[in-house]
């Protein structure tokens, strides 16, 4: 018995005994943890400091405290937007004609969110046309709580861009900033209601300036947009919302996202806020924007150098006419045809086709000014008077591609000469009829079509098929040529340039 209390005597030491050098070795390693562990960095010393060399400010020694006191000075500008709109069958996809659904006679009320911002004190309110150009009914949501209903002062598509109203007074407006200062890498922070979520601050930086995309079903507004790229968070609900530099002022209007999921995915866009202004001025003053309007069709691309020297031209910096749009518009009734090149738009230099697209829609409607272009390698002017941009502009699609033909050269066209009949129809009697185009071809690659007239190549005439021959039989891989083509759109026969890439 004695035997069996001192082995339990024992083995209790023993556990006492482990138990002790197992919390000492524990301690041991927790301080040495601790003192491997590399102390946090101090951001005491940290400044923020603007493009002019200045502080903010003031601002204060780290971002955490910028980002605070930005939120705090913006959100009572900031409002959360509620619509309501009224969606009919045939937008549904059910066809005009569809028979009344039950509860739907009046069509079926589809309610939205997104964001917006004040501008004024009397309660003008910025937002996306997207959010509340279709509404029924506005209800706006405060910083404070408050909830007032609005009526729309305006929208404009184009820019997807809206105005809005409520009927209170002392408000606290946002101010603009320049975006002409922001640059690549510069933080920004991004206010609004994602998902209906109010007052959700997100921050990042400009992933990118001047941001041109083309226009698509899912972009329609890219026409007069070079946006602002972003990687803070913007989400549906996030449309009307601002984009902020770290001053607090709003360089932009969040207004669309490229995501494959439909959320975040690290690349917004947002509204330069010097557009906003001008537009928004507009649809205050008058409820709409009217656009100055030249009446030329111009290429989607800018050209290449390669382009640029088949045409002869000295350089890519400038505007190419395909074609003026009707014999009444400003730029047939000035003299300017297809082919024109335009370097100058009263008075300022145009270095591309969307550079040329903004100073006319921002022209006067009725004022003349010069344009300068290069025709035949000679500089020459026309005076141009403006006329108003027409509400809807007919957008001009090829035609389906056509069958298989026989090659004829390493275009890959077949032609043949210009029936008797069509000759009278064209605006230039002189070319070549497109009987066929070569599947995988570099002309079917380039979007030539069946039908289509083609009445030069590099600026030199083609006349007939022998032309044609003539001047294809030296062309090498990897060449660019120009084509000129006249194509029947709308019943109206128009011309076109087409860049064809020998490969």
């Amino acid at each position: 018995m004695q035997i069996r209390r001192k082995l339990l005597g024992f083995a209790l030491q023993s556990v006492f005994v482990a138990s002790i050098g197992f919390a000492l070795v524990v301690s041991g390693w927790m301080v040495l943890a601790r003192t491997a562990r590399p102390a946090a960095p101090d951001l005491s010393k940290l400044s923020i400091v603007s493009h002019r060399g200045e502080p903010l400010n003031g601002a204060a020694a780290d971002l955490s405290t910028v980002f605070r006191k930005v939120g705090k000075l913006v959100k009572p500008s900031v409002v959360s937007l509620r619509v309501v709109e009224t969606v009919s069958t045939e937008s549904l996809g059910l066809g005009r004609n569809h028979p009344p659904i039950p509860g739907m006679e009046d069509g079926l009320k589809q309610r939205g969110s997104g964001s917006g911002f004040i501008i004024s004190p009397d309660g003008y309110i910025v937002t996306n046309e997207h959010v509340v150009g279709k509404a029924d009914k506005i209800r706006v949501t405060f910083d404070d709580g408050r909830q007032v209903l609005a009526k729309l002062v305006g929208v404009d598509a184009a820019t997807d861009l809206a105005v809005i109203k409520v009927d209170l007074t002392g408000l606290t407006p946002v101010t603009l900033g320049d975006p002409a200062e922001m640059e690549q890498g510069d933080w920004v922070m991004a206010i609004g209601a994602p998902f209906g979520l109010e007052q959700t601050l997100t921050v990042g930086v400009i992933s990118a300036t001047g941001r041109n995309l083309p226009s698509s079903r899912a972009n329609r507004f890219a026409q007069y947009n070079n946006y602002l790229q972003t990687d803070a968070s913007i989400n549906p609900g996030n449309s009307g919302g601002p984009l902020l530099n770290l001053r607090g002022e709003v360089i932009g209007v969040n207004t669309m996202i490229l995501s494959e999921s439909g959320g975040s995915e690290g690349i917004g866009f947002a509204i330069p806020s010097d557009l906003v202004e001008r537009i928004c001025r507009k649809l205050i003053l008058e409820g709409r924007v009217r656009r100055g309007w030249l009446g030329v069709s111009l290429p989607v691309q800018p050209l290449t150098d390669a382009q640029a020297k088949s045409l002869g031209l000295p350089n890519t910096e400038g505007a190419l006419v395909q074609d003026t749009v009707g014999p009444d518009s400003p730029a047939a009734r000035a003299g300017l045809r297809s082919g024109d090149f335009i370097v100058r738009f009263d008075g300022s230099p145009i270095r591309n086709e969307r550079e040329l697209t903004g100073k006319v829609a921002e022209t006067e409607v009725g004022k003349t000014v010069t344009v300068e272009f290069i025709r035949d390698g000679q500089l020459q002017q026309a005076q141009v008077t403006i006329d108003e941009r027409p509400a809807a502009e007919t957008a001009m699609r090829p035609t389906p591609k056509a069958e298989a033909a026989q090659d004829a050269n390493l275009l890959g066209l077949k032609v043949a000469p210009l029936p008797a009949d069509l000759v009278s129809k064209l605006r230039r009697p002189e070319g070549v009829l497109v009987e066929a185009v070569r599947p995988a071809s570099p002309a079917d690659e380039a979007g030539l079509v069946k039908g289509m007239v083609l009445h030069s190549l590099n600026r030199r005439p083609v006349k007939s098929p022998e032309d044609l021959a003539q001047l294809t039989q030296n062309l090498r891989l990897g060449e660019t040529v120009v084509l000129e083509v006249e194509v029947q759109l709308n019943g109206r026969w128009e011309f076109r340039f087409i860049s064809v890439n020998i490969e």
